[in-house]
């Protein structure tokens, strides 16, 4: 039976294949900094054989070979070979490190491939800076998820249940599904996992946040949402929360919603509300425990006027059904987006 990873990546990804031979393992990784150096086990590509869980395999090398992986993604098949790239900040390994001109001969077509198609990935500002803030505050989002959302915010007071139920109820049952921006949330999976989904995805840009993901029925991966290799169609529904006013500006906004309207027929985004103009505590919470405390860089906010005119400019002749849901973080805007058939 073919590899759970190799046959997501055939199909979801938009993959060169190349007929060179790079490894006898099914999955092999370029590694490699921003410094254009290139990492090696004794001369070959580190692999594995029927890899199950990305994640895993990162942590496991971070305290193998001393490395720091930032980011994630997939690069092309070389024969029967995924490659996929890790990026690391840690310049200390203990593997053999290589500039790009002086790897063995068998990868200098590969790493060529890799620095010309793939050389801007991870590179724009907001997106640097959100990783950035992701690394620097790990321990305070750990105080956030373990003591204040667990002690204070509780489930209760956070109307969690409530909230799953009418994601329930929005969520079709159908085949699969991304989360495009999970960060270290996982409501949708257990309800995918409930309505028999075969393909659940839960993608974010910032790879601490995904370390926390401990579901091995998902796959987790690490795509920049406006620039990536996945092909049209590939989900039957994206699902998006509270990503849009992390955002830089409305031109990210409209790239996004333009990507998820690519990759999905059923599209659901939730958005809190401009908590500056709600005031009071969503007001408060905004500015000491998001800005203050866990530094978040989200600040693009949208009030309901202005959530409603941007998905119905973005989603021409689709059909938009739009709720509302509050709690005590503040009021929530929500819009089940469905391409009308043709």
């Amino acid at each position: 039976m073919k590899n759970k990873l190799l046959k997501f990546y055939g199909e979801k990804y938009d993959l060169k294949k190349f007929e060179d031979n790079v490894s006898t393992l099914d999955i092999a990784f370029l590694i490699y900094d921003c410094d254009n150096n290139y990492y090696f086990n004794k001369g070959d590509l580190l692999g594995e054989k029927k890899p199950n869980q990305i994640l895993k395999i990162i942590h496991d090398y971070n305290k193998k070979y001393k490395l720091k992986i930032t980011n994630f993604y997939p690069v092309c098949f070389c024969d029967k070979t995924l490659v996929i790239a890790f990026k690391t900040d840690n310049i200390n390994s203990n593997l053999n490190k290589y500039k790009s001109n002086q790897a063995l001969c068998k990868y200098k077509f590969l790493i060529e491939y890799h620095q010309n198609n793939f050389e801007t990935m991870f590179v724009s500002t907001t997106i640097k800076n959100e990783i950035k803030a992701s690394q620097k505050n790990k321990k305070r989002y750990f105080i956030h998820e373990k003591i204040i959302k667990k002690y204070i915010f509780t489930s209760k007071k956070r109307k969690k249940d409530e909230f799953k139920s009418l994601l329930n109820n929005l969520i079709p049952n159908k085949s699969s599904i991304i989360d495009v921006s999970c960060g270290d949330n996982s409501d949708i999976f257990p309800l995918a996992l409930k309505k028999k989904y075969k393909v659940i995805v839960g993608n974010d840009i910032c790879i601490n946040y995904l370390n926390t993901q401990e579901n091995y029925e998902v796959i987790y991966t690490n795509d920049d949402i406006e620039q990536n290799l996945i092909k049209e169609g590939s989900y039957d529904v994206s699902f998006c929360k509270n990503t849009l006013h992390h955002m830089s500006n409305l031109s990210n906004i409209n790239n996004m919603l333009q990507f998820l309207n690519r990759i999905s027929n059923e599209i659901i985004i939730v958005e809190i509300s401009n908590p500056l103009e709600q005031g009071g505590l969503p007001k408060f919470l905004n500015k000491y425990l998001y800005t203050w405390f866990l530094k978040d860089l989200g600040r693009f906010f949208l009030n309901n006027a202005q959530f409603k005119n941007i998905i119905e400019k973005n989603f021409t002749n689709h059909k938009i059904d739009y709720y509302e849901f509050s709690n005590i973080l503040g009021k929530y805007m929500i819009a089940k987006i469905v391409k009308e058939k043709k």
